[in-house]
């Protein structure tokens, strides 16, 4: 496949042997196969046949992982980039596609556009299905903010005389960088609930690979689909119901296994249309997964979808929440391996599969001071009315009374000293069995007290851009750009230790 990422340097050197095809992660007959025929297996998943763990146990490492011949050197840093921070925040720091590090990137998913009905019904698919009436069959996608994405003509604040709407500022960008490639994400937690409707026939299918063409043919500096249907057959709880009034859910037209069959038929009538109409292989079609080996993604059958898309994002975070009712790590090294180990007997190849960094704190009030809080209760609610930024982090780990020192080489970056000054307040800790970092503050006379924060710092990360090269898959996923460091220090780690 003419995949743009790959360095200007290669593409010279080719050039000037006269060999003018760029290299794939991959043949183009392993991402663009047929049909899926007879032979295919598929079964209906039952939530009898799921296991009852939501992931790998704690106390057991990641099963030993199988001789993959699909292994590539090509690596990936792939960072989402939303679009309701350009009035949220300001230009340069994650308002404006501008502030995106680009140097480091080989992936720019742009969040999020969505799925809707294009026949002049507005009902959703939990109301349609409960009336009786069959699935509509003319859908179309449309952006969440057209005014961010499209219409803002306000100048940049970052680059002097272009408009700062989104979609200007990704073609000024992508002339300056063209082996980033940007991918437009549809679908997203709170907007997937036509997903399942829309598969379910062949003419629904058909409208929305229809849409997709013609926004890529619209702006040509778009390089593919990103497709954040959360999630095909939904879990062991069944489908999703809205969680709130902006929130679509995630139903189901017809049964679980139906839904993996009908995505993998649009993944591959998506694939179709992109080499028809714009050469085969020069567009890119990519799809997130759960990091619930137990809970969601038994419901998917991967097996079937993988030969359609070129990535899978596994999103390795929000592993740990007020549901488990005691403080976890919301993502680790751990958890990624085990994600990813996961696809492999799923005939995935490894150069397929990207798993996921969170650019956020995930934050807890512990009940009371233990002297381990790692799995120690959590009282009903979290301190979370305001963010925790990745400067309130820096200034937490600064004042710790105890913890550990970082050495950094050339960005990659290790363990220093360990301290203990005593005292009382912030405590910076390392998980490491798990690879994974926490801050806990015991001090009663602090505004953070007994606050427990999961986070990514740059041991854990380090872990996890350590096995990304050690195992052969492809790289790892970034929620979201904007909460880097002002300096983009943990996405130039990213792109220093991958993109070599």
């Amino acid at each position: 496949m003419k995949y743009k990422f790959l360095r200007k340097n290669l593409i010279i050197s080719l050039i000037l042997s006269t060999c003018l095809i760029f290299t794939a992660c991959g043949s183009s007959s392993e991402q663009t196969p047929a049909q899926p025929s007879e032979e295919t297996v598929t079964r209906e998943v039952t939530t009898d046949e799921v296991s009852e763990e939501e992931t790998v146990s704690e106390e057991e490492a990641p099963a030993e992982e199988p001789v993959d011949d699909g292994r590539t050197e090509d690596k990936q840093v792939i960072v989402y980039f939303p679009n309701w921070n350009l009035d949220a925040k300001p230009g340069d720091a994650g308002g404006e596609v501008a502030s995106i590090d680009w140097e480091h990137v080989t992936f720019i998913n742009h969040a999020f556009w969505g799925v809707f009905p294009n026949d002049g019904t507005t009902e959703t698919t939990f109301e349609r299905r409960a009336s009786g009436e069959g699935p509509r069959t003319e859908f179309t996608i449309k952006s969440t903010s057209d005014k961010a994405d499209i219409e803002d003509s306000a100048d940049s604040t970052v680059v002097e005389g272009l408009a700062r709407n989104h979609f200007a500022e990704y073609e000024y960008f992508s002339e300056i960088y063209p082996d980033v490639n940007v991918l437009i994400s549809i679908g997203g937690w709170t907007c997937s609930g036509y997903f399942s409707e829309m598969a379910y026939t062949e003419e629904g299918r058909k409208s929305f690979v229809s849409a997709c063409i013609d926004l890529m043919k619209k702006y040509a500096w778009i390089d593919g689909i990103d497709i954040d249907w959360e999630y095909p057959g939904g879990s062991r709880d069944g489908e999703r119901n809205p969680e709130s009034d902006v929130d679509q859910g995630c139903p189901i037209w017809g049964t679980p296994n139906q839904d993996s069959e009908n995505f993998a038929l649009l993944l591959d009538e998506l694939r179709n249309a992109m080499d028809e109409n714009f050469g085969e292989g020069t567009k890119y079609i990519t799809a997130c997964a759960s990091a619930s080996t137990g809970w969601t993604l038994p419901m998917q059958n991967w097996e079937l979808l993988a030969p359609h898309v070129d990535f899978v994002n596994v999103m390795t975070y929000d592993l740990a929440g007020l549901w488990d009712g005691q403080t976890g790590h919301a993502s680790s090294t751990f958890s990624s391996k085990a994600a990813a180990t996961y696809f492999f007997p799923l005939n995935v190849p490894r150069k397929k599969i990207n798993i996921g960094s969170p650019m956020y704190c995930t934050t807890f009030l512990l009940k009371e001071i233990t002297d381990n809080p790692l799995g120690a209760p959590i009282e009903n609610y979290k301190p979370n009315t305001v963010d925790v930024t990745e400067s309130d982090i820096l200034e937490f780990e600064a004042s710790a009374v105890s913890g550990y020192t970082y050495v950094n080489e050339n960005n990659v970056w290790s363990m220093g000293e360990t301290f203990d000054n005593g005292g009382k307040g912030w405590h910076m800790e390392y998980d490491t069995k798990k690879e994974a970092a926490y801050l806990y503050n015991d001090d009663e006379t602090s505004p953070y007290y007994k606050w427990f924060l999961s986070y990514e710092n740059h041991l854990s990360l380090q872990a996890k851009l350590d096995y990304i090269n050690s195992s052969g898959i492809s790289g790892i996923i970034v929620w979201e750009s904007s909460h880097d460091t002002p300096d983009h220090a943990y996405i130039s780690q990213m792109g220093d230790n991958l993109l070599k």
